[in-house]
């Protein structure tokens, strides 16, 4: 069983290599609904349930971050139902930076119209001159479930194998809701904790997190940001925690799309140093890219 879960993931890796690489930061912003609102023509409409993952490249933690997870949204076509099973949808996602890269395959399945189940395997490599190449792998797990065309709300777990050195396990609840035609928040909890490993280091938090947008215009929209550990245990109190557990953040944004698939965001985000412990701001701009409407 083990040799058959490792070809599966290489598989996977495989697949999504030859497949289109897509950016996981491809319009990271847009709002979780599973159906248009009528009469809104703007950029915020989605015709897909999004995937939450969290970060599936561990160099961008070196980057600065707004919000924990990578959003990845399909729209599972219908397919030939006549095996009477639903159709499972597949799609990938890749990352690359200048010393790191990362595969990701999905296969996802919506037995109704707003229920999406799916899975995702990740695989990647890290190359530093100090320590050389590491390899790392990441197993996802959820549902979406779009209570209404306003109220979307998701579980979802995951297990990390952190280069084999602290692997951690983690699982969380999200959702979304638009409480006015302009105002979209959504937000989530995420329990994370540390799997058996060779420092025997016993970690744990409880994350939460809160992203609010609102609309000016077709073009332009304004963001907020904040998220927290709210809990926290070590079997070491003296040694520091993992970084993934221990990560508040908090800012806005300007957002504005020069054409209908483009976009541009800019503004500030407060994070603590992990040297210094001290919350520093740091400038996000980021192009932001989505299909077309």
């Amino acid at each position: 069983m083990k040799y058959f879960y490792l070809s599966l993931l290489l598989f996977s890796f495989c697949a999504s290599g030859f497949a289109q690489d897509i950016p996981l930061k491809r319009d990271s912003l847009k709002t979780d609904i599973a159906t248009p609102l009528p009469g809104q023509p703007d950029s915020v409409e989605s015709v897909g349930l999004p995937l939450k993952f969290l970060r599936l490249n561990p160099a961008e933690n070196l980057q600065p971050q707004f919000t924990p997870y990578d959003r990845h949204t399909v729209s599972p076509q219908p397919g030939n139902r006549s095996s009477g099973l639903p159709a499972v949808h597949w799609s990938g996602a890749a990352s690359d930076y200048f010393n790191s890269k990362s595969r990701t395959a999905v296969a996802a399945t919506m037995p109704t119209s707003n229920l999406l189940l799916y899975s995702s395997a990740t695989l990647g490599l890290v190359e530093t001159p100090w320590f050389g190449k590491g390899n790392y792998y990441i197993l996802n797990a959820g549902a979406n479930y779009a209570v209404s065309p306003l109220l979307n709300m998701g579980v979802s777990g995951g297990y990390n194998s952190n280069f084999g050195t602290l692997p951690f396990w983690n699982a969380g609840v999200n959702a979304s809701l638009m409480l006015h035609p302009n105002l979209m928040i959504d937000g989530g909890i995420t329990y994370m904790s540390t799997a058996s490993n060779m420092f025997n280091m016993n970690q744990s938090a409880v994350m939460v997190d809160m992203h609010s947008r609102y609309r000016i215009s077709d073009d332009w929209y304004l963001n907020g940001y904040g998220g927290m550990p709210v809990l926290q245990s070590s079997n070491h109190p003296t040694r520091p925690m993992m970084p993934m557990m221990n990560t508040p953040y908090y800012g806005g944004s300007v957002e504005h799309w020069f054409k209908p698939t483009m976009g541009v965001e800019a503004g500030m985000i407060w994070m603590r140093d992990m040297f210094s412990g001290k919350m520093r701001p740091q400038p996000k701009l980021e192009l932001l890219f989505r299909p077309g409407r």
